[in-house]
């Protein structure tokens, strides 16, 4: 059983011994699933474990993968593959920084579902999803950046924006022309 994003997901689970160089040592294993609502839908994964290994041990492994995905997906919202650097410590600086924002959204989301837990106690509330940090990231972004609403305010910050990005186009461009 997994918890999908429109439900509860059921499947069947195998695990088959696979022969690795000539032998069977107990490390490599084939793992099938099959969706017991699609019964065509089957997927396979080898694996290789410590010798006796419980089945639900793999398949919690297994599972994992998702939650890294969404982490990894999560943490390129906050940047992760937004650096141009040409140095291992300014590459280091930038998954640093990325990695500290991504821990404190998640602090964030923490707080909010112990803090949840207390208030839908107290008085009847409306059903909410937890709050992840990809929507932590969009509160926050809202609360110290609003959206501008004003037009004059909205030209001065799009010449604002054309004219750094002028000059940083110049500067690129000299420092090309020198090393040229």
């Amino acid at each position: 059983m997994s918890q999908g994003t429109k439900g509860e997901r059921l499947f069947d689970w195998a695990i088959v011994p696979h022969v690795h160089r000539g032998i069977v040592d107990g490390c490599h294993f084939v793992v099938i699933r099959r969706c017991l609502d699609d019964p065509r839908e089957i997927a396979y994964y080898l694996v290789v474990t410590a010798p006796g290994t419980s089945l639900h041990t793999i398949v919690l492994a297994i599972g994992a993968r998702w939650w890294i995905e969404v982490d990894l997906e999560n943490t390129k919202d906050l940047g992760l593959d937004h650096y141009e650097v040409r140095s291992y410590i300014g590459w280091y600086h930038h998954m640093t920084l990325v990695m500290l924002a991504s821990a404190f959204l998640l602090g964030i989301c923490v707080q909010d579902r112990q803090h949840t837990c207390q208030i839908e106690e107290a008085s009847f509330s409306l059903p909410l999803i937890p709050l992840t940090t990809s929507e932590a990231h969009h509160l926050l972004a809202r609360l110290i950046w609003p959206a501008p609403t004003h037009a004059p305010l909205i030209r001065r910050w799009s010449r604002f924006r054309r004219a750094h990005q002028y000059w940083a186009s110049y500067y690129h461009c000299r420092r090309r022309l020198k090393a040229g």
